[in-house]
């Protein structure tokens, strides 16, 4: 019996044990595997979605761009256009006050006028002559004075049937009899083109200040007396340094000239 029984315990042993490692692999084996193959399959599905969901954004955001790029350019045209209407109306109101000027200007000078538009400047003497749209057939003369509300702009030089030439106070060519009424000082104004207009020969120890206003004289019988021409914005001695040269800002701006009004010389 004790040869039997030791003949078949080690054989069912082996078998026991086998089948129990062969189960238990088993287990451990097929529970990771089927999660892993899971968890493969979860994250692969994530990345297709997710992939998927991205070009989807992408393509909608491209589509947001666009759009506002588009709505950005319309809104820049109609801001420049409104720019543009601004600029338009502000020019047409300085139009209206420069002409309401002038027109009290009219009434209050007594003397006979004639309003006149500026319609052509000549880049080659900018700064000393600019056309008027009034001629001969409106009787305009020669020797004429041209004014605005804020100063004296020159001198009719030249007529033709439908237009006239102003040669500008800045002209070196035109002189013109000024007063400082603040010490009663005659002189006569230069233009100097670009820079400002001077009045020379003045003696060494005049009480002229910067700020003084400047008029016309008016004793040639051509620009109205007293008429504004503009202020001392600079007083140095001439080289000489005998006499001063009085520096002048002119009260208009005959680098901006719209509407004029001409004044026949009251001699004539």
């Amino acid at each position: 019996m004790s040869a039997t029984g030791q003949s078949r315990l080690p054989i069912s042993s082996a078998q026991v044990a086998e089948i129990s490692f062969l189960l238990i692999l088993i287990w451990l084996v097929s529970g990771p595997v089927s999660g892993f193959v899971l968890t493969t399959h979860t994250i692969i599905s994530s990345i297709f979605s997710k992939s998927a969901y991205q070009v989807h954004s992408a393509g909608h955001l491209a589509k947001e761009l666009l759009e506002a790029s588009a709505k950005i350019k319309t809104l820049e045209k109609q801001l420049a256009e409104s720019q543009l209407e601004l600029g338009k109306a502000k020019r047409q109101a300085g139009d209206i006050e420069k002409l309401r000027a002038l027109l009290s200007l009219r009434n209050h000078l007594e003397l006979p006028t004639l309003a006149a538009d500026v319609i052509a400047r000549n880049p080659d003497n900018w700064f000393e002559q600019v056309t008027l749209d009034r001629g001969a057939k409106d009787h305009i003369k020669i020797g004429s004075a041209v004014i605005t509300s804020s100063g004296i702009v020159g001198q009719i030089i030249s007529v033709s049937e439908n237009a006239s030439v102003v040669r500008l106070l800045t002209d070196p060519d035109q002189k013109i009899g000024v007063i400082i009424p603040r010490i009663n000082q005659p002189g006569v104004l230069t233009g100097h083109q670009k820079a400002p207009p001077s009045i020379d020969f003045i003696p060494v120890g005049t009480a002229v200040e910067v700020g003084d206003k400047v008029v016309a004289l008016g004793n040639g019988g051509i620009f109205p007396s007293e008429h504004p021409i503009g202020q001392v914005a600079g007083v140095q001695r001439d080289k000489n340094g005998t006499t001063l040269s009085i520096e002048v800002k002119l009260s208009e701006n005959l680098l901006d000239l719209t509407q004029v009004l001409i004044v026949p010389p009251q001699s004539l």
